[in-house]
Formats: structure tokens, C-alpha cells, sequence
């Protein structure tokens, strides 16, 4: 078989593995626990009070940032605007972060063990246990690019071209 590409049922180049399931859960709950127990932990960050006002405020564009961040903003604000829903949603998105990394440990072929030694490295990574403790948009940037990447993957994977959309 050296040399040939081999197709499984679903028209892919490799077949994929069944998902970590409980290494998914266990880690993605242990991400969000993590920092919602230190949320409060202490006062706000500057830019995050300067995100509060830009969703006070919303826009298209910002001369310094993205405008994005003034939308996740202004769902804080619309879920109280405490630090604790601030720090929440960045908690949220390094959980996404580590679920997502699962998927694309599986969607490269990486059997139960590779998914999660993936998403535990993902979890204790000292860049994203700061960036996720507070609201900013470097938080949002990975995620972003990995979801970005898995497309591609999945592109290759299974030749479906209308993921490109």
C-alpha cells in the first residue's frame, strides 16, 4: 500500500477516529472552572472597562481594535456588566479553545490519548490561563485561527470543496 492514497467509506484521505468524549468534557468543564473561580479575583483590567464603553457604544470599526470585541461587550453589559459575566466570557472561549483542539487532534487522526494530551496542553498553557482570565481580544484571536485551520483540515481530509464557503 506504500505509495497509494487510501479512501475510507466517507470519500476521506485517512479515516477519522471516534471522539474523546470524556476527555472532552473533563477538560473543557476544568477550563471554564478554573477561571471562573478566580474571576473575581481581582479588579478590572483597564481595557476592559475601555471594551465596556465600546459596547456602550457599538460600531463598525475602532481605529484601535476590532469591532467585535465591543459586541462581546455589549452582551456583557446585557448580562449585567460585572466582572465576574466579563471574565466569564473569556472563560468560555478558552474552553472553546480546548474543544477545539480535541476535533482537530481527532480530524488529524489522533486516537483517544492524542486528544487529550492535545486539549490538557492546551489547558495548562501559561499564554492562554492569562489570557483567558481576563476579557481581551488576544483571547478571541486563536480560537479564531484554529477554527480557520480545522476547515482547512477538513478540506483536505474529505475533499469537500463547499467548505471553502
Amino acid at each position: 500500500m506504500e505509495g497509494k492514497t487510501v479512501t475510507t467509506e466517507r470519500g476521506g484521505l485517512w479515516p477519522i477516529p471516534p471522539l474523546a468524549v470524556g476527555p472532552l468534557i473533563l477538560l473543557a468543564a476544568a477550563k471554564l472552572l478554573v477561571h471562573l473561580v478566580t474571576a473575581n479575583r481581582y479588579g478590572y483590567f483597564r481595557d476592559e472597562l475601555y471594551f465596556l464603553d465600546l459596547g456602550r457604544h457599538l460600531d463598525w470599526g475602532y481605529v484601535d481594535c476590532a469591532p467585535l470585541i465591543g459586541l462581546y461587550a455589549k452582551v456583557a453589559l446585557l448580562l449585567g456588566g460585572s466582572l465576574v459575566v466579563l471574565r466569564a466570557i473569556a472563560a468560555v472561549v478558552g474552553a472553546a479553545r480546548v474543544v477545539l483542539t480535541i476535533f482537530l487532534a481527532r480530524e488529524l487522526g489522533g486516537a483517544r490519548f492524542a486528544q487529550a494530551l492535545a486539549g490538557l496542553c492546551v489547558l495548562a498553557a501559561p499564554i492562554y490561563l492569562g489570557e483567558d482570565s481576563i476579557l481581551t481580544m488576544n483571547g478571541f484571536e486563536p480560537l479564531f485561527w484554529m477554527g480557520c485551520a480545522f476547515c482547512f483540515i477538513r478540506i483536505v481530509r474529505t475533499g469537500n470543496s463547499r467548505l471553502w464557503l
